[in-house]
């Protein structure tokens, strides 16, 4: 299985410009915080370039990346030796995840689980991070759902009325 969005070197450069590592983004002190309280072994999917990675790793916890695009772990792998920092990286898709062990959390942040395009593919993915997860381990996936395509109104009217 594949994700449609493939991200190769220019997409990359692109992306590592317009989500650069150290920038303020509202989600990284809030998966630090909350991933502080898990522990453990963490794996950040859809990785990119270490956007979020990063600022885990130099929090001190224990998180592991995995992306489809080479490139774009090449970059995250430049970003982690810039800083020092050792991390461990994979490169697969998160609708077969095939890693050894288990993780007390697994993170897609950013809106990145919108990038599988089809509806088996994000079940594969779901079903994979839950065989991968420690017994009461903890899934994170940020969405961007697209409000205006869907037709709450009614569905807030049915609600009431019941």
């Amino acid at each position: 299985m594949m994700a449609l969005t493939a991200y190769g070197p220019l997409c990359t450069e692109v992306y590592d410009i317009t989500k650069p590592i150290g920038g303020e983004y509202p989600d990284v002190p809030y998966y630090i915080k909350h991933l502080s309280k898990i522990g453990g072994r963490i794996l950040e999917a859809m990785v990119g370039t270490g956007r979020l990675l990063i600022p885990l790793l130099e929090a001190d916890l224990n998180v592991e990346g995995i992306d489809s695009s080479e490139d774009m772990l090449a970059c995250c792998r430049q970003h982690c030796a810039q800083r020092g920092l050792k991390s461990v990286l994979h490169h697969g898709f998160v609708e077969n995840l095939e890693l050894s062990g288990k993780f007390k959390a697994i993170v897609v942040s950013f809106g990145s689980f919108m990038l599988l395009e089809k509806r088996n593919a994000a079940v594969a993915a779901l079903q994979a991070f839950a065989k991968h997860l420690e017994p009461q381990g903890r899934i994170f996936i940020d969405l961007e759902l697209p409000i205006e395509d869907f037709k709450t109104e009614n569905i807030v009217k049915l609600a009431i009325a019941h």
